[in-house]
């Protein structure tokens, strides 16, 4: 048996490397009976951070609570607000009015079946006439919810607690600052200082890491959170890197913050707004709006691009100075070479049309600690892991390939390059084709990480994709189901806009309750896990 790990470096910090730093810290040491393994984060002081994007997906809720944080302070130290929703617009057009369509892909939706019949294909023939896209509102009351400003729960409740399904819009520089907290609070070494040269042993694997001002630091396991470098995983392994530019067009982004028009007005809906050239996207965080917009130079130049970004936020982006952003959009083929462990933007990239980065944040820790190596670094462990994060990048890549390949914008080369010249990956075709005859299933969708077959229904519907579709299925659902199930679902929605606090007004009551569990601490010795 080979000798146990007991020092592990993470390099880079930002959202990737102070998640690395703080889960391993927490998980690898909470119930040990041994020594804490020790961890140690290297932070450049002259390289900024990216800055993973500013929502989230609704298993961040659950990565918090399992690392014992105060979720009222989460919210007011990170700028947050509640996320109930994905909002589309413009992405695709009506086929008859050549209106564009838009529609909500919501959280939460509310029953499996009507007599063991999907109820998509109630929807698909009972529909409101003359409405074959917006499936969300038929099936979730988060259209409503957004729509009257409400929060996810009841003012009286706890951290954590829910009346529907939610995630977060966050700052994510505010983010990692709070963790950076946490973690040195529960031990961890930060070194602010820059890595000039990656020192590998005869077999290849990393032996130390010279600092430019602290000299040699040895090595055992080493996380890189060096972002789109790559400075352990690409540059000094030789790590081969796979671009999905054949399916995907966008390559930069322009970023910026704006003020609230109206801060009680906060919506709880990430929105994303098709352009000529890509996409924008809006967070409303709790004291400000984070937007940009995420392009393809093969079709914009930055100056075009942010003269048509500025154009589409109108008077709200008077005095806005985008700064642009490059991406490398793809994956390192491995992950997990030797004993170097790639995580965040270091391991791959997909534009976050889903925001799913930090998500993927969260599945490689947890799958990390799932395969937790000694000093022999099994190529078995190595392998199983390197296999399941290719399946998840592969599952988030074809997720967002569909919302181009199956869209009917041809109202510039961009969009038509997007439907009609890019590969589609084959996995991807041979659902679509199948989803022309019958719609996605839970059973069938349950290899997936991320998104259920709810998801896909949602999505395909509110992109037309199932207009002209047959299903064989339709035959055999009745219209009295449908009516009693929208019934049901109405007096819910009503319910719930009436139950549910506003939004603002929720996140100003759980701000002053974290205030006073402050006050409350005096003098807390800073150990919040």
């Amino acid at each position: 048996m080979s000798d146990p790990i007991r020092h592990i470096t993470v390099v880079g910090g930002g959202t990737a490397g102070w998640m690395s730093a703080v889960y391993l810290g927490v998980h690898l040491n909470r119930r040990s009976q041994t020594p804490p393994i020790k961890i140690t984060l290297i932070e450049s002081p002259n390289v900024k951070t990216v800055g993973v994007g500013e929502a989230t997906v609704p298993s961040m809720m659950q990565w918090l609570q399992y690392l014992g944080i105060d979720e009222a302070e989460f919210i007011t130290r990170c700028n947050a607000s509640f996320k109930l929703a994905v909002r589309f617009r413009h992405w695709d057009k009506d086929p008859k009015t050549g209106k564009p369509l838009s529609y909500i892909n919501p959280f939460d939706g509310i029953g499996d079946d009507i007599w063991g019949f999907n109820p998509a294909y109630h929807f698909h023939k009972f529909g409101a006439e003359g409405d074959r896209t917006h499936y969300g509102e038929y099936q979730s009351p988060m259209g409503d919810l957004i729509d009257n400003y409400r929060g996810p729960r009841l003012i009286d409740k706890g951290s954590y607690e829910r009346t529907v399904n939610y995630a977060y819009h966050l700052d994510a520089g505010l983010f990692a600052q709070f963790l950076m907290e946490i973690g040195t609070a529960c031990g961890v070494e930060h070194i602010r200082d820059d890595v000039v040269e990656v020192q590998l042993d005869e077999q290849g694997f990393v032996d130390s890491l010279q600092l430019k001002e602290g000299g040699r630091h040895p090595v055992e396991l080493v996380i890189d959170c060096t972002g789109f470098r790559g400075v352990i995983i690409q540059q000094a392994l030789g790590v081969e890197f796979e671009s999905y530019d054949k399916y995907l067009l966008n390559d930069r982004a322009l970023a910026v913050q704006l003020p609230h028009q109206d801060p009680t007005k906060l919506e709880p809906v990430t929105t994303s707004t098709a352009l000529g050239a890509g996409w924008s996207w809006r967070v409303p965080l709790y004291s400000r709006i984070g937007t940009g917009y995420v392009f393809s130079s093969k079709f914009r130049s930055d100056d075009e691009a942010t003269e048509e970004f500025l154009k589409h936020l109108g008077p709200e982006g008077k005095n806005a100075e985008p700064r642009a952003i490059g991406m490398r959009v793809g994956r390192s083929k491995k992950v997990w070479e030797k004993n170097c462990i790639a995580i965040g933007l270091s391991s791959g990239f997909i534009e976050p049309l889903e925001s799913t980065a930090i998500f993927m944040i969260d599945m490689a820790l947890q799958w990390l600690t799932d395969y937790f190596p000694d000093k022999s670094y099994s190529p078995a462990l190595q392998n199983r892991f390197n296999k399941r994060m290719q399946e998840l990048n592969y599952e988030i890549r074809d997720f967002i390939v569909l919302h181009y390949c199956t869209s009917n914008r041809d109202d510039t080369p961009y969009w038509r390059a997007a439907s009609n010249d890019l590969q589609v990956p084959d996995g991807l075709q041979e659902d679509l084709d199948v989803f022309r005859h019958a719609l996605p299933g839970g059973e069938e969708m349950e290899r997936g990480h991320l998104f259920s077959y709810l998801t896909y229904v949602i999505v395909l519907f509110g992109k037309g994709y199932f207009d002209n579709a047959s299903f064989g299925a339709s035959h055999l659902v009745t219209r009295g189901d449908w009516n009693g199930y929208q019934k049901w679902l109405g007096d819910l929605k009503g319910m719930l806009v009436k139950k549910l606090p506003d939004h603002y007004t929720l996140l100003n009551s759980i701000r002053a309750s974290a205030g006073a569990a402050q006050r409350d601490m005096g003098n807390s010795d800073g150990n919040i896990l």
